[in-house]
């Protein structure tokens, strides 16, 4: 009798210590589960800040850094310093390719672009760097507004939010061989390309030479010791990047356009409180005009910087242009490794026809 009263306690406090274990366990994860609650709300609700982390190729001092520094301002002012942007510039966080797998990984969360992370990301924008389907600034504007929300859809699908939807400007060819007289005569020259980037890949085919692939933070050098003599940018990139100081020739024929973009990873994006969101998305969309004017001038003005500086420009013939642009319809214009749906490129086309019908252009 003694023995099954003491195994009956024996049950009951095991019993008992079960309860407790299991009350314990249940404190313990509401203390965990309210800690992260309240550090969740600590960062984004009482003040504390927000960091993203921002890469660019783009030099700091560049019009492109310039513009997004302002606007980081103006959002850490409007936030109260709940977010704070850093920015590392002049591509040493590596190539833009680098920078996408870093954003991927979590070291990056955003970044600016120019045509050849575009398309790394979203690659149905490759349509509008297609030479030859963008003419002049009016069309690029009717053809951002057209198509923006379209454009934005595909970077969503790819994780990532567009802030400001800009560009880096008309392309053209540059040569530090005083021979070239025209686009031919670059097919003559030893020509940088992009590695990966298909247009460049394509017209140096088109122009007759092999590619000489380097990233863009190679370039210098390779201009420096020989290994390329020619390549193709914008005016305010050449001065920037500092490629001008070694050019004796620019072709003045803006062949194809660049688009330029700044993103953030949604991942990132979609943690930041919706107050912070909407003054995020207003200050970049206030921007978004004056940005590019400011390109635009300041391409302007390199031009004439580039013209001070002895460089030498010469305008190709019709007959030229005539041939660079049929080459280019044939062997780009619809290609299967385009990255772009054929119905985009025939709508865009069909749209800056009634543009152009419209505008006399």
């Amino acid at each position: 009798m003694k023995y099954y009263t003491v195994k009956r306690i024996r049950g009951r406090i095991k019993i008992l210590q079960l309860c407790f274990r299991k009350i314990m366990e249940v404190i313990f994860s509401f203390s965990i589960a309210n800690f992260l609650i309240f550090s969740f709300l600590s960062s984004y609700v009482f003040g504390q800040e927000i960091v993203v982390k921002f890469g660019t190729l783009a030099p700091a001092g560049s019009v492109w850094v310039d513009v997004v520094q302002e606007i980081s301002k103006e959002i850490a002012e409007k936030t109260s310093n709940r977010l704070k942007w850093i920015s590392y510039t002049g591509g040493v966080m590596g190539d833009e390719e680098e920078m996408i797998r870093k954003i991927r990984i979590g070291q990056l969360h955003g970044g600016g672009f120019t045509i050849n992370g575009i398309k790394k990301i979203a690659p149905e924008l490759g349509v509008l760097d297609e030479p030859f389907v963008l003419r002049n600034e009016k069309e690029v504007d009717y053809v951002y507004d057209k198509f923006f929300d379209e454009f934005e859809r595909y970077f969503e699908q790819r994780g990532y939010k567009i802030l400001l939807f800009t560009e880096q400007g008309f392309v053209y060819y540059f040569s530090k061989n005083p021979d070239v007289s025209g686009f031919k005569d670059i097919g003559k020259t030893r020509l940088w390309v992009w590695k990966g980037e298909r247009v460049m890949t394509t017209m140096s085919s088109i122009l007759g030479t092999s590619p000489i692939y380097l990233q863009v933070p190679d370039v210098l050098s390779g201009l420096e010791t020989g290994m390329i003599e020619s390549f193709q940018t914008s005016p305010m990139a050449c001065l920037s990047l500092q490629w001008c100081k070694l050019v004796k020739v620019m072709i003045n024929y803006p062949y194809r356009f660049e688009p330029g973009v700044v993103v953030v990873s949604k991942s990132v994006w979609d943690k930041i409180p919706q107050d912070v969101q909407n003054i995020v998305i207003s200050t970049f969309r206030k921007y978004q005009k004056m940005a590019s004017q400011r390109i635009r001038q300041g391409q302007k003005e390199a031009i004439e910087k580039i013209k001070a500086m002895g460089v030498k420009l010469i305008s190709p013939s019709q007959e030229e242009i005539n041939w660079l642009r049929s080459e280019v319809q044939k062997k780009l214009w619809f290609s299967k490794d385009s990255g772009y749906p054929a119905d985009l490129l025939k709508r865009i086309n069909e749209e800056l026809e009634k543009f152009r019908r419209g505008t006399g252009g």
